[in-house]
């Protein structure tokens, strides 16, 4: 048998040398540099669509509450360690067809801001072990939620002498916030003092409810109209990070730290209890989320069970 020599003495594959190998590995992340960005870029901007359509949806569903009632939901129950908020009403209502709708998913559920507030009100967030935090992604206005432009002179509860009546408020729809993007189920005004100083109550613990969380200090409003929009805040402009002129819970001029001890024009804001007429309590039961904790009645809200309502946080 004649064997073949040369199968013999095959020289081996040859194998890339080490500069070949930094090229490739340099060419791969030129790459990467390059087609990174904008599919960040592209993934993100396809998020805040999808919570700029989730604010359209409960724009809808706000209207039809307030059609239907006169009032719009109070923002939560109070309660610990557990709360439930406006947004479970809505849902529980079936104005929203299911609670997925409430997270924004640009949303850390809960974000830094959210899990210190939480952990000060010792409210838990739902589904996250040994975290703290207010459950969903959106706050509501408190004027707007407690219905301030119902309460009459007189009818204030004992030693509480203020002024709470909201005027004029189904005008300047479309200058309004009725919701935005939060670290909680309220929202008080536009400040975003802790962007820059990462505590959750400066100047006090009615601040920074708002979450600027959509890149470049944006967040996602919704007006009393039903329009979702974006605004920016300012952060490297500390004397005027935003123009309360053009976008503004309240009012025209209000400051940026404001809380229900504040006063516009001499009133104060709104604040809890509710409205009530001479003849009773006009604020409606269905919108409060006390009423369906305290009967044990939440029967759409299956990602968590009820906690101890104190109604005083």
């Amino acid at each position: 048998m004649v064997k073949n020599h040369r199968s013999l003495h095959r020289r081996p594959a040859r194998a890339f040398s080490l500069a070949e190998l930094l090229v490739v590995i340099g060419i791969i992340a030129l790459l990467l540099a390059v087609f990174l960005p904008p599919l960040h870029a592209a993934r993100r901007q396809a998020m805040n669509a999808v919570c700029l359509s989730q604010m359209r949806q409960m724009g809808q569903a706000l209207a039809a509450t307030e059609n239907t009632f006169g009032f719009y939901p109070l923002w939560d129950d109070g309660g610990v360690p557990v709360s439930f908020t406006w947004f479970d009403v809505l849902v529980q209502l079936r104005h929203i067809a299911t609670t997925r709708i409430g997270y924004c998913p640009l949303d850390e559920r809960p974000d830094p801001i959210n899990e210190a507030r939480g952990r000060f009100f010792n409210v838990q967030y739902p589904g996250r072990e040994n975290q703290f935090g207010m459950d969903y992604s959106y706050g509501i206005s408190v004027p707007l939620a407690a219905g301030g432009w119902a309460w009459r002179p007189g009818h204030n509860p004992q030693g509480d002498d203020r002024p709470h009546r909201f005027e004029r408020h189904n005008e300047n729809l479309s200058r309004r916030v009725l919701v935005a993007d939060a670290s909680w189920s309220w929202i008080y005004n536009l400040n975003g003092r802790a962007l820059r100083s990462g505590i959750w109550n400066d100047a006090t613990w009615y601040d920074n409810s708002v979450a600027w969380r959509h890149g470049a200090s944006r967040t996602n409003l919704l007006t009393q109209d039903g329009h979702a929009v974006s605004l920016r805040y300012r952060v490297e402009d500390d004397a005027s990070p935003l123009n309360t002129m053009q976008f503004f819970v309240w009012q025209p001029g209000e400051p940026l730290n404001v809380g229900p001890d504040s006063r516009i024009d001499g009133n104060f804001y709104p604040n809890v209890p509710l409205p009530s007429y001479p003849d009773g309590n006009v604020f409606p039961d269905e919108l409060n989320p006390f009423y369906y904790t305290s009967r044990g009645s939440w029967t759409y809200i299956d990602h968590k069970t009820p906690g101890t309502s104190s109604g005083n946080r």
